[in-house]
């Protein structure tokens, strides 16, 4: 059953911005779980289709990190056999990124996952609904200086407490 907010108590756009993004960030998690997939990696893992060959540097730099908090999340990627590391041939110091087949496959699943979220997000909305609800986010995403298809929670992956983001600033 829903409850009714007294009309002068209704919450603000930014904190209803928060709940969702909140809710659907955790309902995204649980659709992946099954996968054995985070949503970090969901995302890298499309980054990755988008760019291959890209440079763990230059694929930091897109996600806004520290290039050694992304070691990690690679090795992790690279032992699941999701992800390949080739050395560069124009620079040896530098390895290039690709998905490995298990990667294609994981991406067709995370296809899947993300239209049932999709779903799940939108089922009260409808066609008009959703795409005018699309364009205002997008609005307000650009306004805010978000990077397009870039989640703005990869700057805390990684860190072990929220001040070490500040001191790598």
């Amino acid at each position: 059953m829903q409850r009714k907010q007294p009309e002068g108590d209704r919450p603000q756009v930014a904190f209803l911005l928060t709940q969702l993004g909140t809710y659907a960030a955790i309902k995204f998690s649980e659709l992946l779980a099954p996968i054995h997939l985070t949503p970090p990696d969901a995302g890298i893992l499309r980054l990755l289709r988008q760019s291959p060959g890209i440079s763990q540097q230059e694929l930091a730099q897109r996600l806004g990190i520290h290039a050694s908090r992304l070691v990690a999340v690679i090795d992790s990627l690279e032992e699941r056999q999701l992800v390949v590391r080739r050395q560069s041939p124009d620079d040896r110091r530098t390895y290039s990124l690709h998905l490995a087949d298990p990667g294609l496959e994981a991406l067709r699943l995370i296809g899947r996952a993300a239209q049932a979220h999709e779903e799940l997000m939108c089922q009260g909305l409808g066609k008009a609904e959703r795409a005018q609800l699309a364009g205002l986010l997008n609005k307000i995403a650009a306004q805010q200086g978000l990077a397009p298809g870039i989640h703005p929670g990869y700057r805390n992956l990684g860190a072990s407490k929220p001040c070490d983001e500040a001191a790598e600033n």
